[in-house]
């Protein structure tokens, strides 16, 4: 759709033009997008340019991390979009899948110019990035990784291998860009063709609650098959039995995106948030009826100290920690990691207390 520009004499349409017609390359579409990330319709912490890949001697356009850990493949094409930069995308995620946060500090550090600094703390920016995105909670580094390809007019071959990659849950987002030009001045308008955008109005008319919140039809499988690793997907279904078991409950609630819930009357009591590296377990408890170094004691767990770095968290086995909500609650947060029973006396126990502890 083209842009309109309105002058006192009505509607006057920018006209439109090409990267190439302008004599830009694609690293000209690097540094529009270096400078403001948000190009690319969401926040993302940019650790790399032109990256080299050790042993294979690739190199990847951007490589950059989200708020939720993941790493961020960013492939920019001048003109078409076409075959074979989907195949290329796929193989620097795959090199970049076996990095560790060591290999992402040194590849940051090295970006941002601070290679002979003593004082770099990576865990600081990155930790600073995911509050000002509204993450309240660290995420695992490189959990996952992501696709985005960026161009200027994608072909009807990548859009389907996009398509198809997304539904056998792997993270691609296509985005074609349009260039306007007036006088010297340029606009630049991306729209995310991969994956299509999901209609604003679909909601209205619906009654407002937690149902709502249905937005699909099989939260189970999303959960277990795309949320999770073969690991949790295991603990989550042993967890599931210990509360249905033991506990009379409304659950599990599959329908949430990022959690599991499982209510007492009209609130949650357990919520298990889904990731492929741990299961994060909030349990909601009447305020001063646990204390942290019990709870680390009794589950032989680690206690989570919020002021550690990134690293010194992600470090961490399973873990507990107390948070106040308010004057009458407490949450109890576990985040529990592969060696964890689920099962055992220990932990069915700490949950009976728990059970007796809900703010009823």
């Amino acid at each position: 759709m083209p842009i309109w520009k309105i002058t006192p004499k009505g509607p006057v349409k920018v006209s439109e033009t090409r990267l190439k017609q302008e004599k830009l390359l694609e690293e000209h579409l690097e540094d529009w997008i270096i400078s403001d990330p948000a190009l690319l319709g969401e926040p993302l912490f940019v650790i790399g340019r032109q990256v080299m890949i050790p042993d294979v001697k690739d190199r990847l356009d951007i490589l950059a991390l989200d708020p939720e850990g993941n790493a961020v493949i960013i492939e920019l094409k001048r003109g078409q979009v076409k075959d074979p930069v989907d195949i290329q995308a796929l193989r620097y995620a795959s090199y970049i899948s076996k990095w560790r946060f060591e290999d992402f500090e040194t590849q940051a550090r090295s970006y941002l110019g601070q290679s002979g600094n003593s004082e770099f703390n990576f865990n600081e920016l990155f930790e600073q990035f995911c509050i000002s995105a509204g993450v309240d909670e660290v995420p695992d580094l490189n959990s996952d990784q992501r696709l985005i390809i960026v161009g200027a007019e994608v072909k009807d071959k990548l859009g389907s291998v996009a398509l198809w990659l997304r539904e056998h849950n792997v993270d691609i987002k296509v985005i074609e860009v349009e260039i306007y030009k007036e006088g010297e001045t340029l606009f630049l308008q991306p729209h995310i063709i991969v994956p299509l955008p999901v209609s604003r109005f679909t909601e209205v008319g619906r009654p407002r609650g937690e149902s709502s919140g249905l937005w699909i039809t099989d939260g189970r499988t999303w959960h277990l098959e795309k949320r999770c690793s073969s690991k949790t997907k295991e603990m989550l279904l042993a967890l599931d039995d210990v509360i249905r078991d033991n506990f009379i409950v409304d659950g599990p609630r599959w329908n949430q995106k990022f959690y599991v819930a499982y209510r007492i009357g009209n609130y949650n009591w357990i919520i298990v948030h889904t990731h492929s590296s741990a299961l994060v377990v909030d349990l909601l408890a009447k305020a001063g009826a646990f204390n942290q170094t019990d709870i680390a004691k009794r589950l032989g767990v680690e206690e989570f100290d919020k002021e550690d770095s990134v690293a010194e968290k992600l470090g961490l086995p399973s873990s507990v920690i107390v948070l106040n909500r308010n004057e009458a609650t407490d949450r109890v947060r576990l985040r529990i990691k592969e060696g964890f029973d689920v099962q055992s006396q220990a932990f069915l126990d700490f949950l009976r207390d728990a059970y007796k502890a809900f703010p009823k």
